[in-house]
């Protein structure tokens, strides 16, 4: 079950320590996560709801400043363009709670090649590797690469598709 610390622990690094921890402010995204249903619901429209409820969320805590202190002290100001890729960022939350199913997997391909969202893609890549082609998985893991730093990859990424240190 997801559960708002998952959605903390996937905004930590975005929006900081002293934002992330502050008590019930993820719930409500954490909420539209469990209310997810594939049957009903498409990931893009949930990704704009829950990038609306980030804003919102954020916006409630910080006011129209929108600083946040970040994890090494500074203070940072939140952009309105940053929380497409915190939606995307929660988003991933839900993909690692979704069960491995060839229907699922081409709903989430679709939705990866549809928005370039990194969190499916790397979903893809770590969870449904048996339904992709080798070429396939290799642009996946070469996109997965150039978009964020090593550090956020490298431990998960299979070392044939990592460059050399």
């Amino acid at each position: 079950m997801i559960e708002a610390w998952h959605v903390r622990e996937a905004l930590r690094f975005r929006f900081g320590s002293a934002l992330v921890d502050r008590p019930g402010i993820w719930e409500r995204a954490a909420e539209q996560l469990r209310n997810f249903a594939p049957y009903r619901d498409t990931f893009s429209a949930l990704a704009a709801s829950l990038e609306d409820v980030l804003f919102n969320t954020v916006y409630e805590q910080l006011g129209p400043s929108m600083g946040a202190q970040m994890d090494n002290g500074s203070v940072r100001r939140i952009r309105s363009v940053e929380f497409r890729d915190a939606a995307d960022d929660v988003m991933g939350v839900l993909f690692d709670h979704l069960k491995v199913y060839s229907v699922t997997y081409e709903s989430l391909h679709d939705y990866a090649m549809s928005t370039g969202s990194w969190s499916a893609m790397r979903v893809l890549y770590t969870r449904y590797a048996e339904f992709m082609s080798a070429p396939e998985r290799k642009v996946i893991a070469r996109i997965l690469r150039d978009s964020r730093p090593r550090a956020e990859w490298e431990t998960w990424m299979d070392p044939e598709d990592q460059p050399p240190k």
